[in-house]
């Protein structure tokens, strides 16, 4: 018979392990945490409702009790939203003068842009391709058809340019998430719009390797896929943050030109020295 409850020790080295993966990669989800959990084989943390449910109440206390940072967490489904204001002029001047970024797509035979299946992961994005200035959607699913009609017409107008459109698709491995895919190549076609869009994770080959669940009964296209994969299925979620970051990372810089990267960089500091010294002379002349 198989034993369902953990012993005291095994509780303490899961929530023990759960720090020491927040410690080494943070900020993440909960659902992250989780299946960083499930893959590790030292501790007895199954990939069950039971046992995320468990492990969000004792990231609940570890944070009420000053144990985990409040920081190394995030929810960005939930998210305040409010409005930007300075306390004086000066202020603005240095926010403009510290956030002026150079377009460096405009300098590119090509164009990328990112297409992630869910928000909770977008932070771990956005980090990554504030790098190259890459756009990045996010689909919450099945994206909606007035958010596919706006990149279509980006990439329309890119195509008009002579330029190639490459959109990098980054997803569950599992019947929805598969079709998503399809779903979001074949209205993006639709529109007129006919970028390139591999699927860069999760793939098949990720799921061998990732701790696994079984796919959705109660999903329609569930006997096409295991017919095609078998019953398996696997949460962008379970990829390690670092993995993660390097994929975005390297794919992006497989459609990108490095060397009139580093120039824009370079124009960029440039411009922004200049930018400086003018701002400075303003304040001078008053």
């Amino acid at each position: 018979m198989t034993r369902n409850r953990r012993t005291k020790a095994e509780v303490e080295a899961v929530r023990e392990a759960a720090r020491e993966e927040l410690r080494a990669a943070h900020p993440m989800t909960l659902r992250q945490v989780h299946y960083r959990l499930v893959s590790r084989s030292d501790v007895n943390h199954p990939n069950t409702i039971q046992a995320y449910q468990k492990l969000s109440k004792w990231l609940r206390d570890d944070r009420l009790n000053n144990i985990v940072p409040w920081s190394w967490m995030e929810d960005r489904m939930r998210v305040a939203r409010g409005w930007n204001g300075w306390a004086g002029l000066e202020g603005f001047v240095e926010d403009v003068r510290d956030n002026y970024y150079r377009d460096p797509w405009q300098d590119q035979s090509g164009y990328v842009e990112v297409w992630l299946e869910k928000d909770a992961l977008s932070g771990v994005f956005m980090d990554v391709l504030g790098e190259y200035r890459a756009t990045l959607n996010v689909g919450r699913g099945y994206d909606g058809w007035t958010s596919i009609k706006r990149a279509a017409d980006r990439y329309r107008g890119r195509g008009q340019e002579g330029i190639k459109t490459t959109v990098l698709y980054f997803g569950d491995f599992d019947p929805s998430g598969e079709d998503m895919h399809r779903s979001l190549e074949e209205r993006l076609m639709e529109l007129g719009a006919f970028p390139e869009l591999p699927k860069v994770a999760l793939t098949y080959e990720d799921a061998q390797i990732l701790p696994p669940n079984f796919t959705k009964v109660t999903d329609t296209r569930r006997a096409a896929f295991v017919a095609q994969y078998g019953d398996v299925a696997v949460e962008l979620d379970a990829l390690p943050v670092d993995e993660l970051r390097e994929r975005i990372r390297t794919s992006v810089e497989a459609h990108m030109d490095m060397d009139a990267l580093e120039e824009s960089r370079r124009i960029q500091d440039e411009e922004r020295t200049r930018l400086r010294e003018g701002l400075e002379r303003i304040f001078e002349d008053e």
